[in-house]
């Protein structure tokens, strides 16, 4: 049986866009899940006959069929779609951020927590640059690299020292509680103690190692793996290897990638690309040259009659796709014409020419 969105918001069926949109301001105000006396299930249902209602379209589809589609005003954030904010603000001086208002019903990421818990510090996020030759670029490689960060004191463990007392300024709770006039009125949000970074404990006496900041900045080596096949101004992320902070998480480390250019070769991704010269005796006969690759020399065999621009493949000679197996070399042929002819290569010139060639 389908709901009667009407009903639902108390509303005619002739119900003019003012009168719904003024029935859904005054319910919503009412059953909002962050009021004393809300109601999560009523709101949804609200949101949801105010979602289909409001869409001229959709108003016309649930007339004449009692439903409004599939995924249509379903109760997923979309009823405020085209609702206008703007007469809340009036008389009251209220400041209001919806994404505060309404992130802790529907999911979402404010900076408070409506009835929840408060958001956790994070220490801020680093970023380095490395440098890779082009062989790295196209193998992979482990790469070992320093930098300097915050690291929680190995002293006090993050404590910023000893004989901890209960936080007078917020109770010894960890976060306090801010009180924010909205659209819905005024709502509770909690946020971590600055004094405390949420341990609900301030130490007496301050470590003397960190002096009472909890984190030290100190040199940091790690190895980071290099996958084959990166590109330049690609990324790497390394979580939770960035900047520490007293009471919470750490950052994360942001690895910007540059690929050395090379004179030779070029790449994309794990496939690699080169020219290589060959002596005109070898275009016209076939026979075998020497690569000499980024990666160690290899043979190439030249089939007979190869011409300038002909493109050959070096089997497993690119980086690696998997851990057992690599990409291809794709090598372009340049036949090296001379420039000065004696009378012995004239000769054969023209006993080449009497045979048709």
């Amino acid at each position: 049986m389908s709901k009667d969105h009407y009903k639902t918001l108390g509303v005619d069926k002739n119900a003019t866009p003012e009168e719904i949109k003024k029935a859904f301001r005054k319910l919503a105000l009412e059953h909002h899940p962050d009021k004393t006396g809300g109601e999560d299930t009523k709101f949804k249902e609200i949101n949801e006959a105010y979602g289909v209602l409001s869409d001229k379209d959709k108003r016309s589809q649930y007339d004449r069929f009692g439903s409004a589609g599939p995924n249509m005003g379903g109760g997923q954030g979309g009823g405020f779609d085209g609702f206008d904010f703007s007469g809340f603000n009036q008389g009251g001086g209220v400041d209001f951020d919806l994404g505060d208002i309404f992130g802790s019903f529907f999911g979402g990421g404010g900076g408070g927590r409506g009835r929840g818990q408060a958001q956790q510090k994070r220490g801020q996020d680093i970023s380095i640059g490395v440098q890779l030759t082009f062989k790295e670029s196209v193998l992979g490689t482990d790469k070992a690299i320093e930098y300097n960060r915050h690291k929680t004191c190995p002293t006090c463990d993050g404590a910023k020292g000893t004989d901890l007392k209960k936080c007078s300024h917020c109770d010894g709770k960890g976060y306090q509680t801010k009180v924010q006039r909205t659209i819905l009125g005024n709502m509770e949000q909690q946020y971590v103690c600055d004094y405390c970074d949420g341990s609900g404990k301030i130490p007496t006496n301050k470590c003397k190692t960190c002096h009472g900041a909890g984190v030290l900045k100190e040199k940091e080596s790690i190895t980071i793996h290099i996958p084959a096949g990166i590109e330049s101004g690609e990324q790497l992320r390394v979580v939770g290897r960035g900047e520490a902070v007293a009471g919470g998480t750490s950052g994360n480390l942001y690895v910007q990638i540059t690929v050395k250019s090379d004179m030779i070769f070029r790449k994309n991704r794990t496939k690699v690309y080169m020219t290589q010269n060959i002596p005109l005796s070898v275009a016209i006969g076939g026979g075998d040259v020497k690569v000499s690759s980024y990666d160690g020399d290899f043979t190439l065999t030249i089939p007979h009659g190869s011409n300038t621009g002909d493109v050959l493949r070096a089997k497993e000679k690119g980086g690696f796709v998997d851990a057992k197996k690599r990409d291809d070399m794709h090598i372009t042929l340049k036949v090296d014409m001379p420039k000065k002819i004696g009378s012995e290569v004239k000769k054969i010139v023209k006993e080449l020419e009497s045979l048709g060639y």
